[in-house]
């Protein structure tokens, strides 16, 4: 028969396995609860992630959107721009050239309207050219005339006309720049470098420059001056 001390042992002894089994089963279920809110957690986290992945892709293909269609507007507007520009040239400018340098005393034979073309990849294009007897004519037509446009148009087209269009090839190469509206500073820089200016007065177009105008000649950029066309 156990003696009270032995009971006592055994008492503490199971008391020690019940708390340690008991502290196990409790680690065992916290271990469990953390990685089921570890899970849940990473669960959350990667809703959100996609989500906003989502929020962005959406966001980016909206403004991609917007984009497109800001370019396609503008991308209208130059080309109602550039129609305008055509239509003022072709309606305006083109018909009166003609009677307006018969007036001078410069008699056109033949005029053509947008003439372009392309050597070696690179193009050049005249708005409105002509020929006459020992002369050809290139002309310019902006909506708005600037100095930095008559400027481009003195180096990088009047320079090279003969080499782009040997048909236009005469003694003397006039040229001018037309415009529906010219400033008084940028008229005094074109009537300076030899240029007709023509632009458009109420249903009219009219050539500016006055009658003390001595046309320059652009066959080569040495030539400061042409001799006033004869009367024909």
């Amino acid at each position: 028969m156990a003696t009270t001390l032995e009971r006592l042992e055994e008492l503490v002894y199971r008391g020690f396995e019940e708390s340690d089994k008991r502290f196990r089963q409790l680690m065992a279920e916290s271990n469990d609860d953390f990685r089921r809110r570890m899970e849940e957690s990473d669960r959350d986290f990667r809703q959100r992630k996609e989500e906003s992945d989502r929020d962005s892709r959406r966001r980016m293909e909206e403004s991609d959107k917007r984009f497109k269609e800001d370019l396609k507007k503008l991308s209208k507007q130059v080309s109602d721009v550039t129609d305008s520009l055509g239509r003022f040239a072709e309606s305006a400018v083109y018909p009166a050239v003609i009677p307006l340098f018969k007036k001078r005393g410069i008699r056109i034979d033949q005029l053509w309207g947008r003439l372009s073309t392309t050597i070696k990849g690179e193009e050049l294009e005249l708005d409105i050219a002509g020929i006459g007897d020992d002369f050809a004519l290139a002309i310019e037509v902006k909506m708005r005339l600037k100095q930095e446009y008559v400027e481009d148009f003195l180096q990088k087209k009047l320079s090279r006309v003969f080499e782009f269009f040997p048909l236009l090839q005469r003694p003397i190469l006039y040229g001018g720049v037309a415009a529906m509206t010219v400033d008084q500073e940028v008229e005094r820089f074109a009537y300076k470098q030899g240029l007709f200016i023509l632009t458009q007065t109420g249903d009219n177009v009219r050539i500016m420059n006055d009658k003390a105008f001595r046309p320059r000649s652009f066959d080569s950029f040495k030539t400061n001056g042409a001799p006033k066309p004869r009367k024909r």
